[in-house]
């Protein structure tokens, strides 16, 4: 943005010259509603113009995957913000789900704008970018004013929030709440104000209203301003108003206001095409040294890398399943141990592994097998039994509410379901509490889950709360040698088989549409059920409360373990 640009009189925002907004918007919460087509997208990009030719740093969430044309002019020549976007089919750069906590370590250091197009994103992939990015955001945050636009947050900041929402919904509660003491200032954007979060709604400055005429979005609106004096007037008006038009409502400051903003300079990229119109591309884009951005996100990465001891946890249990695989093709001859080459760190590690499996074979050479006798009964032939009564063919992986032999090496102290946590958590790595119920095949809710975690956390074998739970090393050294719980299908299957046939059908129904929710009518007419019915109601009921589906009956979805199982 050339020098002769920056604007420090005020954000020119409105189709009237003489009317300006406060540069204080920078730094503070702001609520842009408005339906379908009401011009809630420009305002948030004339916002976004504004801001940036007052030399703030902007960032733009994007959903919806249109904001790139802020890159290219529009109505006025040389318009284009020369920032880049990261993410979507239009991306200068890929965005991973998983570089949330990097990205937000960027803009911070570099003071940068820019465009996180996460359209591309499935629900679970934005649930773990928005979580992480919005934390660390807050975290690194260092007092130097910056704002962030959020496109569509009921997407991400819903009134309806699952067990598998909460801890993003918490952070950006948190990020709005009080991120203007850190210099962060936030515009949620939304055409279904009544799908906002209320908490973090509530907690905006500046109130801008666009053409709004559902029941429900006007009541919403309504519970912010009922007690303005000319309330009513607002609401009378608010299906009328005209596209780009809206009402400003700011209680520490003046009486609503009612303006229209003016266009925006860049690109449209959203604009709804018309019968028989060629379809414009974008063109005179701006230039980004997307070079300098590159091997700034490289350093991030790296530094990443080196803080966190995740990768050190994957080669661990890397090394165990090879181990246990050596275990299970055991010959009655001494197997031939390689060490392979590893990380010194991880060294001390593979010997605690290799004398665990030399107790195994140990423990195994003593058995001797009796075969049947005749007077077996038939036709169905007993199986094959050690004196131990130990199996003579491999297991199969266990369900969770069948008991479990020890395993060699494994601590007495561990109780069953202790032993199915330290399982999961051995097995999937770092999970939270209502995961690793799903996976061990336990209800999270219930009391006895509650302390076989506790006595765990007493005994030093797992570390962490309830949002992210890690086994320790000794909590391996506990466990043993260990059968991988079922994954993918296998977990599916586990879980029919834990449930009745009603239970079974309304979940293959809501897997089968997995990530898209189904109301309980749609459930109900997929899997031939009365909705009305108690029964039926009775296994929704079932079925949350041990976490397997998520949401009330006008949109249920299942859990995004089972969901993302399928496959």
């Amino acid at each position: 943005m050339p020098a002769s640009k920056i604007k420090s009189d005020g954000l020119l925002v409105a189709r009237t010259p003489e009317l300006r907004l406060p540069l204080d918007l920078v730094t503070e919460s702001n609520g842009i509603l408005g339906k379908k087509g009401s011009g809630k997208t420009s305002a948030g990009v004339v916002l976004y113009e504004e801001m940036y030719a007052a030399g703030v740093p902007v960032v733009a969430v994007d959903p919806k995957g249109d904001w790139y044309g802020i890159r290219a002019s529009g109505l006025i020549p040389d318009s284009a913000l020369p920032v880049p976007v990261l993410g979507g089919q239009h991306g200068d750069i890929p965005l991973e789900p998983s570089a949330g906590t990097i990205i937000a370590d960027l803009i911070v250091r570099e003071g940068m704008s820019c465009v996180l197009d996460v359209s591309e994103f499935s629900k679970a992939e934005i649930q773990k970018f928005m979580t992480a990015f919005a934390s660390q955001l807050y975290k690194v945050a260092d007092r130097t004013p910056m704002h962030l636009i959020l496109e569509e947050c009921h997407e991400y900041i819903p009134q309806m929030v699952t067990s598998a929402d909460a801890r993003m919904v918490g952070a950006w509660e948190k990020l709005v709440k009080l991120g203007r003491f850190k210099g962060i200032g936030v515009s949620l954007l939304s055409q279904r104000a009544a799908s906002v979060n209320k908490n973090v709604l509530t907690q905006v400055d500046n109130l801008f209203i666009l053409r709004t005429s559902s029941a429900q979005d006007r009541a919403a609106v309504k519970g912010w301003i009922e007690y303005q004096a000319n309330a009513a007037d607002i609401l009378s008006t608010l299906a009328s108003l005209n596209t780009g038009e809206c009402w400003l409502y700011q209680p520490a400051r003046d009486e609503p206001i009612r303006f229209r903003f003016r266009f925006r300079e860049t690109f449209d990229a959203g604009q709804t095409p018309k019968v028989g119109e060629a379809r414009r591309a974008p063109t005179n884009l701006a230039t980004v040294d997307l070079s300098a951005i590159a091997s700034a996100m490289a350093d991030t990465i790296e530094k990443a890398k080196a803080d966190d001891p995740k990768q050190l946890r994957a080669t661990i249990v890397r090394l165990e399943r090879q181990l246990a695989q050596q275990a299970a093709n055991a010959a009655a001859a001494e197997p031939v141990i390689e060490i392979p080459q590893i990380p010194e760190d991880v060294r001390e590690q593979l010997v605690r592994l290799a004398e665990q499996l030399e107790q195994l074979l140990q423990w195994a050479k003593p058995l001797k097998w009796t075969a049947p006798t005749d007077s077996l009964p038939t036709p169905e032939k007993q199986p094959l039994v050690a004196r131990e009564s130990v199996p003579m063919t491999p297991p199969r992986p266990a369900a969770a509410s069948e008991e479990r032999a020890p395993s060699v090496g494994s601590d007495p102290r561990v109780s069953k379901m202790g032993r199915a946590v330290l399982t999961v958590l051995a097995t999937y790595g770092t999970r939270n509490h209502v995961q690793v119920a799903i996976l061990a095949g336990y209800s999270s809710k219930s009391g006895s889950f509650s302390n076989a975690l506790s006595a765990l956390r007493t005994a030093g074998f797992i570390t962490g709360g309830r949002e992210a739970m890690t086994i320790t090393s000794a909590g391996l050294d506990a466990l043993g040698h260990f059968t991988p719980l079922p994954a993918g299908p296998a977990l599916i299957d586990h879980w029919m088989r834990q449930v009745g046939p009603m239970h079974r059908a309304i979940l293959s129904a809501l897997i089968l549409a997995y990530p898209k929710s189904m109301s309980a009518d749609e459930i109900a007419t997929a899997t031939g059920y009365s909705p009305g019915s108690g029964t039926f109601s009775n296994a929704l009921s079932k079925l949350r409360t041990l976490a397997l589906i998520e949401g009330g009956r006008a949109a249920i979805t299942a859990s995004e373990t089972l969901g993302e199982a399928r496959s």
